[in-house]
């Protein structure tokens, strides 16, 4: 009876980890690159009210990215995605939200994973762009 409840919770894991896996609209590829990423405040009356942080990529795709940060952001933030362009002379600015943070387990700070939200369909058209030419 033992073996069976335990053989039934690791296919039960397993399944929850492929359910996870395929909930994703669109591939993800593993990319670091430096972006800033503007955290607003619930109270925030202007931008200068919100924290700016260099943060790294882990992974990208076009609905969303996995990043790294040293301090960690709550679930459900609104952020401001600038992401530096030709040799940072420009910036793609996006909105996304954070859907989950975690402790991060290969150093120091947190990974968040954000789902990018609507934005400019020019924008939209760049950052498509942006992750077919980095995904290479």
């Amino acid at each position: 009876m033992q073996q069976a409840l335990a053989g039934a919770t690791g296919v039960k894991k397993i399944n929850m980890a492929y359910e996870q896996n395929n909930r994703r609209k669109h591939p993800r590829f593993s990319v670091e690159k430096a972006i800033y990423l503007e955290v607003v405040s619930r109270n925030s009356r202007s931008e200068a009210d919100n924290t700016i942080i260099l943060c790294n990529t882990l992974d990208i795709s076009v609905g969303g990215l996995r990043i790294w940060v040293q301090e960690p952001v709550a679930q459900g933030t609104t952020v401001n995605i600038a992401v530096p362009e030709e040799e940072w002379k420009e910036n793609l600015e996006l909105v996304g939200k954070v859907m989950w943070s975690k402790e991060a387990d290969d150093k120091p700070g947190f990974w968040l994973g954000l789902e990018l939200e609507d934005t400019t369909h020019e924008n939209m058209e760049r950052w498509f762009k942006v992750v077919q030419r980095l995904k290479q």
